[in-house]
């Protein structure tokens, strides 16, 4: 529910509004200020009698939200989220570049790795310890304790922000401890309740990526939960976590010419239906190096707030998804390349379907 308070109401006609629906209906409230105050309510709503709020003074609508995914909508936030993570600014008209290994395989391969998504102009570390891979007999990483000591050499070596997949709640202290900046969920685990649940608790930023056979509905309520610091029957266990990033991966289809099927259409879609910042993967989408820059151009020319993709010291000799992975000049062609793309869109004016402007230095 959002409740839009007249031009001019006073902070002490939108603090009695905020007080009746916490006293009276036991919700939360979140209050965005801009020209005019929105008041928007978190939980069941539909407990709230809406001509009682209407009537209060400085009250001028009450607007019921029919979607689930009410934190990750438009429609309870307007403006874009921008997340800042070790002063790196993701969303909004930034463009973020998370580059480095699909794993960590090595200490000599990871620092190579790193050294390289630095040098490609790249703005957040990929340092994945744990991966949750199509078959359980692929490679899935180093033992933990050694991967996070790698992941932290790895920050150390280049002073960039890392992130790192997280498969196992088990791990999440460890992760934490480890100096892990941003936590990643996987297309595996994206509809993972409890996982979801946990992160709520937090306030670390989290990239969520696009499941497998996820719509947009699926998706979006995902990163909803994580932001609303519910627990499974609707009880408030915590603020909620408003640091979701998302990142669209595509989708399995009956293609088999590329690892996956990526809608571009998507991009400006979420873009306007949601405020959270939406990074695309050029890498798992098309799974084949040689389509990776050409896909990643589209991505960032469709709306995308960042690009997620894999960079490796030695693909040929990668024990996951080398295939995939370029080299570091590739890298930063594409970063060079793409940032003059989402300049040149901002100067022309480009904006989504939301009115959101796309991109601007």
């Amino acid at each position: 529910m959002i409740i839009h308070m007249e031009q001019g109401a006073t902070p002490d006609q939108t603090d009695r509004v905020i007080d009746r629906i916490t006293r009276d209906y036991g919700l939360r409230c979140e209050t965005i200020v801009s020209d005019t105050t929105v008041i928007g309510v978190k939980g069941v709503t539909s407990i709230i009698d809406d001509q009682r709020i209407a009537e209060l003074p400085g009250v001028e609508r009450v607007i019921r939200i029919t979607v689930k995914y009410k934190d990750a909508s438009r429609s309870f936030h307007p403006e874009d989220t921008v997340i800042n993570v070790g002063g790196v600014n993701v969303g909004g008209r930034n463009l973020t570049m998370f580059g480095g290994p699909c794993a960590i395989e090595t200490e000599q391969q990871a620092l190579d790795s790193a050294r390289l998504a630095k040098d490609a102009g790249c703005d957040i570390l990929r340092a994945f310890v744990d991966k949750s891979r199509t078959s359980p007999y692929d490679y899935r990483g180093l033992a933990l304790d050694r991967g996070l000591e790698i992941a932290s050499a790895m920050k150390a070596e280049t002073g960039m922000p890392i992130v790192s997949e997280l498969i196992d709640l088990r791990h999440l202290d460890a992760f934490l401890r480890a100096g892990v900046d941003i936590i990643q969920i996987g297309a595996r685990s994206a509809q993972y309740s409890p996982l979801l649940e946990e992160l709520s608790r937090l306030d670390v930023p989290v990239v969520l990526k696009h499941g497998f056979g996820n719509d947009l509905n699926e998706w979006l309520c995902a990163a909803a939960y994580i932001m609303s610091g519910l627990d499974r029957e609707g009880r408030s266990v915590g603020q909620g976590n408003r640091n979701v990033i998302l990142c669209y991966r595509g989708i399995k289809s009956f293609e088999t010419e590329t690892r996956f099927a990526a809608d571009i259409s998507m991009i400006p879609l979420v873009r306007a239906k949601s405020h959270l910042p939406l990074l695309a993967d050029p890498s798992h989408s098309s799974g084949d190096k040689k389509l990776v820059e050409r896909v990643a151009y589209g991505f960032v020319a469709a709306g995308a707030s960042g690009l997620e993709f894999d960079i490796h010291s030695n693909p040929s000799e990668a024990l996951c998804d080398g295939k995939q992975a370029v080299l570091g000049h590739e890298a930063a062609r594409m970063v060079r390349n793409t940032r003059q793309l989402h300049a040149m869109l901002a100067d022309v004016g480009f904006e989504t379907g939301s009115s959101v402007a796309v991109a601007a230095k």
